[in-house]
């Protein structure tokens, strides 16, 4: 009896193994083992079949990361930038930040590993991504690099040197241009560019060129234009000072460049310090320009609306004097929706960082939900994504290395996970997060 059972078990093992191996691959050969995936690729290996991406900066372990979007899982880690030390890597480690030749210092109360030229490290901020083309770009803030990826292969194809602080992109697809602003932030010599500068650059299968420096200042003092978006149609650049809360609107065809305060003081002077509603971001959607206000102190955060043709206000949605508001994405075209990280107070106990939803009309902005402090385990949350289906938001966290996935529709949180690398450190800081719409 139990020869019987064996001899049937081999029996039909075998039959398994032969049909798999009488099974004609997509190449035509019988028994290859390879499958046509969606995007048309032909092979046997799985792990390169075609995904939607997330892209997440690793900006103290000098790191991108690949999540797959729709299984919230790893794909690869990619270095970038070139080999050295980046000795934020050592923030939450005294004695290893001495031992690699870094500076352990305390900047307004805050301890942090800091660099010399030589171990200052890449520090990639952040991601645009040009699904048209087929690139993707990152800004290597303290190299002072661009670089430039193929997006079907995640491979490097250029980089190029433009110096003081890259930090934000925005991306003129059909004319294969890229624009960069610069890193300023308030009370952190090591973060403050030097210039009034924005960078044109146009890319190509054969890598990037430094076309243009635009000056939206002529002849102030090194206001380090921050924020940046584009409206294609219009052919119109914004960019914003984080230093003299000024925003500048820039004709990409005559040159001519417009300013309006944030304060809406007629008088006010474009180069006069002032940080008072320290604008990160902008975006513009519809024909309007939205601009993320930082502020603090005994200003509340907030969100500005204007109208992007004459940069006058339409409205202001206000978080509290804690919020902090930093990174922001809108909707579709037919969505009307922002989405806006809050990343709080810096120790992580101001009790506002998380994330909210806003929605505009013609005339305001309001709120549709916000979550603080998503379930106590948000720091300071950075940046933000939204899934192709805009059911999904992906939000990076400068403080603790953990990517969130929330549900866009109410805020919920669906999911968290750790993006540090554990063999550089068991925390990092992550920056900019961007994500595909197809399957690449």
């Amino acid at each position: 009896m139990k020869f019987i059972i064996l001899t049937l078990i081999f029996i039909i093992m075998n039959n398994c193994e032969k049909n798999s191996l009488g099974v004609t691959g997509c190449d035509g050969v019988v028994g290859s083992g390879k499958v046509l995936d969606s995007c048309g690729t032909c092979d046997e290996d799985p792990s390169n079949d075609c995904l939607r991406k997330v892209y997440v900066t690793n900006q103290s372990q000098d790191y991108v990361t690949v999540l797959n979007a729709e299984e919230d899982t790893v794909v690869k880690n990619i270095k970038v930038g070139f080999d050295s030390i980046n000795c934020n890597s050592f923030n939450n480690d005294e004695i290893g930040c001495e031992q690699n030749g870094c500076d352990w210092m305390n900047m307004n109360g805050i301890d942090m590993c800091m660099g010399t030229t030589d171990n200052v490290g890449n520090t990639p901020h952040f991601i645009s991504i040009d699904e048209t083309n087929g690139f993707w770009f990152v800004t290597l803030m303290d190299a002072g690099y661009i670089e430039q990826y193929c997006l079907k292969k995640d491979t490097l194809i250029d980089r190029i040197e433009i110096g003081d602080l890259p930090s934000l992109s925005t991306i003129d697809i059909q004319n294969k241009n890229i624009y960069i602003s610069r890193m300023n932030m308030p009370g952190m010599p090591s973060m403050s560019s030097a210039t009034n500068v924005i960078n044109k650059l146009s890319y190509s299968n054969n890598g990037l060129v430094d076309e243009l420096e635009i000056d939206i200042c002529n002849g102030c003092s090194s206001i380090g234009p921050h924020a940046i978006s584009i409206d294609v149609y219009e052919n119109q650049l914004y960019t914003a000072s984080i230093l003299t809360d000024h925003i500048f609107k820039i004709n990409l065809i005559s040159n001519e460049i417009q300013w309006q305060s944030l304060s809406d003081d007629t008088n006010s002077n474009p180069n006069i310090i002032t940080q008072v509603y320290k604008p990160i971001q902008s975006i513009n959607k519809n024909g309007y320009l939205f601009v993320t206000c930082s502020a603090g102190g005994d200003i509340e955060g907030q969100v500005q609306m204007y109208n992007s043709s004459n940069l006058e206000k339409i409205d202001s949605y206000n978080f509290d004097v804690n919020s902090n508001p930093w990174h922001i994405i809108v909707g579709n075209v037919d969505s009307n929706r922002l989405y806006v990280t809050l990343s709080g107070s810096a120790d992580g106990f101001g009790a506002s960082e998380g994330v909210a939803c806003l929605q505009f009309t013609d005339s305001e902005l309001s709120l549709v939900w916000q979550n603080d402090n998503l379930s106590g385990t948000m720091v300071e949350p950075h940046g933000i994504a939204l899934s192709f289906d805009e059911e999904k938001l992906f939000v990076s966290d400068r403080s603790n290395g953990k990517i969130y996935f929330l549900n866009a529709l109410d805020g919920e949180l669906l999911d968290e996970m750790n993006l540090s690398i554990t063999s550089i450190g068991s925390s990092t800081a992550l920056g900019g997060v961007a994500n595909t719409q197809n399957l690449w």
